[in-house]
């Protein structure tokens, strides 16, 4: 069953790797799911991109392409002759960044185990600790244990090992014995940066290490308020999803950068970075989160544009949506005035992008609305195209929402511009409104295959790529999908919304989400982009195709509960893949959508347990419990327990500038406040700040 609630990482990608880096570690190096260390990566050297594009590119590989972009690779081999049976992983403790591989020999057994170390001394070390086991079978032979360069060799980190250890006795010898039944073990030091004596390396050193690296990730917590769920498979993709993200975190110039990922994605990217921004909120990082807004605000150029990324005019919508959702997050108004005017610049910037579509003609297809822009996701560019208009009518309605509570100086000009825009998008949707073969309406996130597309000036892009682009009905639905929520540009009732979760519904049967919606489109999925669709779905009042999609996406993060951006389908021959990993704006959406089926934000409402599946229902040992998380109406804390023939709710907020509608408590039976009964749904005004309810099944 696809859609199964047991997470056993059933759709893990081919190709894996983890990061074991520390927290905020500029030395992000990863383990592949051969047990190989691997660190110096350059995305020139990575092939593993849209294998559609390019026309024989792999008639010759360079080491580094066939390393997947690293320059420098190691990894523990046997120096005695064996048959390999199986390699098999473990990563032990979800919370911690360590990796155990085994391979399992006909006659031997061959464990090692990688973690990162810093010295007393801070020297940032990666340690290879490991054991040789001989089986009965085994024949007596000299062996041991080296490192195999697998990359390059010039400018290779300095590498310590230990003597080798035996069972029996310490050896002395270069290449000892092995008997039956007996074990090696040794340990190597790859010293990344600072200096480690060649007289420390020792076994014992190696075995003080990895209690060091236990300790120091027992005592990282991810999440610094209660974020409980009583499904032991969800918490511990929690933990790995904090620690994720916790990992590729770096300090640049005095300021947190919320970075996606360890390689091709390590650095500031807008769209992420909203999301980043507001999962770290909802790990109880308040202070950390609102200090990467500096990072977003430093992309902010003379123009009033706010991009990171060329022809990316998006961008500027986003971080209009993302300077909001910080201020409202934090309740602090007095930093939103101050952005005022950055944001006022921002949308004449805008304008004038909307005014260049103008100058195009009136064959232009996206006339009104922006000239040839980037869409990503699956849509190249400049091209016109449907993903930025969406997403910039988000950061519009945020800003006019904002600046009419606060009364700020012309916020109705971002109304305006909010409507003239969205009255131009229903146009052109109506326009290239269209039904797949099958009868399913749509309309296609690119305007490519529009005529006027023929006679335009793509010189700034790879027109042989445009040409190849194998667009989809699905492709490129991302930013639709976080127009619709959180953007909430339509209503859960519109024909735009429900077109979208119909067309997803037909998609998504063979893995249990979505395919082909992003740039791989044959024989492969952007996994986490089903967590876009599982809000939508939760938005629109379908909670459990939410749930079903959370469990889904789960198990497509490999056994170390990380996730590659986009990989292939399992049972093709498919070898589809992009993006980085751990990719971490996927381990961040699968903690907003976690939270949201628990408390939400909805068209002016705060809905409580809107979304909770019966797995996540709290037994007499474990409580479902959030605390302080954080919503534009106050940080919310609630703990469901279970009593003898009830269910307990306690529920708190926290006084903010904004006040909810109303509050909705869903429950699948009886629920008792103050008295009153309850079925189903329970009403509560929104200026009440605690309540507790009893809730029956």
């Amino acid at each position: 069953m696809i859609n199964s609630r047991k997470i056993d990482f059933r759709f893990a990608p081919n190709h894996a790797q983890v990061c074991i880096g520390l927290v905020d570690d500029p030395y992000k190096s990863i383990v592949y799911e051969d047990g190989s260390l691997n660190w110096g990566y350059s995305p020139r050297n990575n092939p593993t991109n849209h294998y559609y594009i390019y026309e024989d590119n792999y008639a010759v590989m360079t080491p580094e392409q066939c390393n997947r972009g690293f320059t420098w690779r190691l990894k523990p081999q046997i120096l005695h002759h064996d048959q390999l049976i199986s390699v098999k992983q473990n990563f032990g403790d979800p919370a911690a960044a360590i990796v155990t591989t085994t391979e399992d020999y006909k006659a031997s057994v061959l464990e090692w185990t990688i973690f990162a170390w810093l010295t007393p001394n801070h020297a940032r070390v990666d340690v290879i600790l490991w054991t040789l086991k001989t089986k009965e079978n085994f024949i007596t032979t000299r062996s041991g244990v080296s490192l195999k360069i697998l990359g390059r060799t010039d400018g290779l980190a300095p590498i310590l090992h230990s003597p080798r250890y035996k069972t029996v006795k310490a050896s002395t010898e270069e290449l000892p014995f092995m008997a039956p039944g007996e074990e090696m073990r040794g340990a190597y030091f790859v010293v990344q940066s600072g200096d480690l004596l060649a007289p420390s390396a020792t076994l014992e050193m190696a075995e003080n290490a990895l209690k060091w690296a236990q300790e120091y990730w027992s005592e990282i917590h991810p999440f610094l308020k209660i974020f409980n769920i009583p499904d032991p498979q969800i918490d511990a993709m929690l933990k790995a999803c904090g620690r994720n993200i916790l990992q590729a975190r770096e300090e640049k110039n005095g300021v947190y950068t919320y970075q996606v990922g360890p390689t091709q994605y390590r650095g500031l990217w807008i769209v992420d970075g909203h999301f980043l921004l507001e999962a770290a909120h909802m790990m109880g990082r308040t202070e950390e989160a609102f200090a990467g807004l500096l990072a977003v605000l430093r992309h902010v150029r003379p123009d009033g544009s706010i991009m990171v990324m060329n022809y990316h005019q998006k961008e500027t919508g986003i971080a209009i949506a993302t300077i909001c959702r910080q201020c409202e997050l934090t309740n602090n108004d007095a930093r939103l005035r101050e952005l005022w005017p950055t944001m006022q610049r921002a949308l004449r910037y805008i304008r004038s992008q909307r005014a260049e579509s103008y100058t195009l003609g009136e064959d232009y297809p996206a006339r009104g609305m922006f000239a040839p822009t980037f869409g990503d996701g699956g849509i190249n560019g400049p091209e016109p195209e449907y993903t930025t208009p969406v997403w910039v009518l988000a950061g519009l309605k945020a800003a006019y929402l904002a600046g009419k509570r606060l009364d700020l100086e012309d916020y109705q000009e971002f109304g305006d511009e909010f409507d003239d825009l969205l009255a131009v998008l229903r146009k052109c949707i109506a326009r290239d409104h269209r039904t797949t073969a099958d009868g399913m309406p749509y309309f296609p996130q690119s305007m490519i295959d529009d005529p006027w597309c023929k006679k335009a000036d793509f010189s700034a892009w790879d027109k042989k790529l445009l040409s190849k682009l194998p667009y989809k009905p699905q492709t490129g639905t991302w930013a639709l999908a976080q127009a619709i929520y959180p953007g909430e540009v339509f209503s859960p009732e519109d024909p735009v919304v429900q077109e979208l979760l119909q067309l997803l519904d037909s998609v998504d049967d063979t893995e249990g989400i979505p395919e082909n919606t992003g740039w791989e489109t044959h024989n492969a999925l952007w996994g986490y982009s089903a967590m876009f669709y599982g809000e939508d779905w939760l938005y629109a009042n379908h909670p459990e195709k939410a749930v079903d999609y959370l469990y889904a996406f789960a198990n497509h993060a490999s056994p170390g509960r990380v996730w590659r951006e986009e990989q292939a389908l399992h049972g093709t021959q498919s070898e589809e893949m992009c993006g980085d990993m751990p990719h971490n704006w996927g381990s961040a959406e699968f903690i907003r959508l976690t939270r949201n089926l628990l408390v939400m934000e909805r068209q002016g409402s705060l809905e409580i347990l809107a979304g909770l599946p019966a797995e996540w229902l709290p037994t007499n040992d474990c409580a479902l419990e959030l605390e302080q998380t954080p919503t534009k109406y106050g940080r919310v804390s609630i703990k469901l327990s279970k009593e003898e023939g009830k269910y307990e709710l306690m529920y708190f907020r926290d006084a903010f500038s904004q006040t909810p509608e109303r509050q909705v408590l869903h429950w699948p039976g009886k629920i008792i406040i103050d008295g009153k009964i309850y079925e189903k749904k329970a009403i509560i005004p929104g200026d009440k700040l605690s309540f507790k309810a009893d809730c029956y099944l």
